[in-house]
């Protein structure tokens, strides 16, 4: 294997460790997970909640096993623009409470990218 393939290989597997690891502690911390109300005032279903971190936590393994990367990623990407969402939209915010949501999303963004990168290169 060249140094290039190698390389996006680490990297794909790293990026799934990322979610594969939030995802086991989004589900072993479920009931608090389900408590948090959106930045919108209200709280997600539960088996919405769970379908989100099943899609964390399936993608992630995807990404680090090496098989369905394409739909990993998509699925990854489709659960970021959901929690960014629901979770960081900064523009609910004002002064200082707007800090944490901006960096959040443009980390979201960052991880996005690099699923698109992982699609690109499968």
């Amino acid at each position: 294997m060249e140094t290039a393939a190698t390389l996006i290989v680490i990297g794909r597997v790293v990026l799934g460790l990322f979610f594969v690891i939030a995802g086991i502690r989004n589900f072993m911390h479920f009931s608090d997970r389900c408590a948090m109300e959106t930045n919108y005032g209200f709280k997600l279903p539960a088996a919405a909640t769970a379908l989100g971190f099943a899609v964390q936590l399936l993608g992630g393994l995807a990404l680090v096993a090496g098989i369905f990367t394409v739909w990993g990623a998509i699925g990854l990407i489709l659960f970021l623009i959901a929690a960014t969402a629901f979770f960081h939209n900064f523009a609910l915010f004002r002064g200082e409470a707007q800090q944490p949501h901006l960096y959040f999303t443009l980390v979201n963004c960052a991880l996005v990218g690099y699923c698109l990168m992982v699609i690109a290169t499968a």
